[in-house]
């Protein structure tokens, strides 16, 4: 009585066959050098050629040229052993000049006696799932130059009622980019950087004209008022639903001082967060060298030596040292008090 076969039993030759060519899949046999030894009909149908003309062609003359390399590594890892699968998502380039994406997974193919020379790639079509993708981020990137125009033009509105000097935050914001990237911040936090200087002063809308636009100092009672911006544009800027946490902390804390004596929390040193930090000391410099209805305005390096001399009183002193290397000369003493409004 002949034994049943046993459920690991390898299928024959011809088992092999069929399933190569009926697999719903492309399916490559590639030779150690790139070579294209075998190829079933759902492999030449995404290449949008023949069979017969794609046996024998290396894969990288089918590759975008753009993802060879990524082509070759994934090759040479499994070919050495280095990883037993490699996947990777690539573009090739279809007889007809269309580039189309796939899923490969390459692993090394067992030899049928001696070592082995080659490798089978598993291609799965994702050309559809990538147009989309593409879509999506284009636009994501029109919605965030969206978010952006509109914070900025609401910023510069500011100015308007404020009447701070025109331009100052498109200054400050554009200071505050360079500087946070001397101090190494990311793309992301950069933009988040971007979004908080935009709205820093958004809680002015909440100060009556006669103490916004009083020519001169404010007394006690006005002074008190005037800090309750910090707060109310927080409050007002927390009703943005995409403004990041970050760029939220920019606006409460913009006027807290690493001596502790800041508003509206007292928060001290690295209690402060570091994009506050950053703006900080961007927005009093610029506060200093604009014409304001209660000062004239300095020279630079005036307000140089002030922002030198509020080392480790208003400022981060590594954020200060960071500022006077970007924007800095040889800062000559103001002998007027520095006093700012916020």
């Amino acid at each position: 009585m002949t034994p049943p076969a046993s459920p690991l039993a390898l299928p024959d030759a011809l088992d092999y066959q069929a399933l190569f060519e009926h697999a719903g899949v492309g399916l490559l046999e590639i030779a150690f050098d790139g070579q294209i030894r075998r190829i079933n009909p759902n492999g030449a149908a995404f290449f949008g050629q023949s069979m017969t003309t794609l046996v024998g062609r290396n894969v990288t003359h089918v590759t975008h040229p753009e993802d060879i390399p990524r082509t070759l590594h994934a090759l040479e890892q499994v070919v050495s052993g280095q990883a037993p699968l490699a996947v990777l998502e690539k573009r090739y380039l279809r007889a007809d000049g269309e580039i189309v994406w796939s899923r490969s997974r390459v692993s090394l193919l067992p030899g049928r006696s001696g070592p082995s020379t080659s490798v089978v790639a598993v291609i799965a079509d994702i050309t559809d799932l990538k147009r989309v993708q593409q879509e999506l981020e284009a636009l994501n990137v029109n919605l965030q130059a969206t978010l952006e125009g509109a914070l900025l033009g609401l910023g510069v509105a500011l100015e308007a009622r404020d009447l701070e000097t025109s331009g100052h935050t498109m200054r400050v914001m554009q200071r505050s980019l360079q500087l946070g990237e001397a101090l190494g911040l990311d793309a992301v936090t950069l933009g988040e950087l971007k979004h908080g200087a935009s709205l820093h002063d958004l809680g002015k809308l909440s100060i009556p004209d006669a103490v916004l636009l009083k020519p001169g100092r404010l007394d006690a009672e006005e002074w008190a008022q005037m800090q309750t911006h910090a707060h109310n544009g927080y409050e007002i800027a927390s009703l943005i639903p995409t403004l990041p946490r970050r760029s939220l902390e920019i606006i409460r804390h913009h006027h807290e001082r690493w001596d502790g004596t800041g508003y509206p929390d007292r928060l001290a040193g690295e209690e402060i967060p570091l994009l506050a930090r950053i703006f900080a000391v961007c927005d009093v410099y610029d506060a200093l060298t604009s014409d304001r209805p209660y000062k004239r305005a300095w020279s630079s390096q005036a307000a140089l030596a002030e922002v030198a001399a509020q080392s480790g009183r208003q400022f981060d002193p590594r954020v200060v040292t960071a500022f006077l290397q970007l924007f800095g000369g040889a800062p000559q003493a103001r002998s007027e008090d520095a006093e700012l409004v916020a």
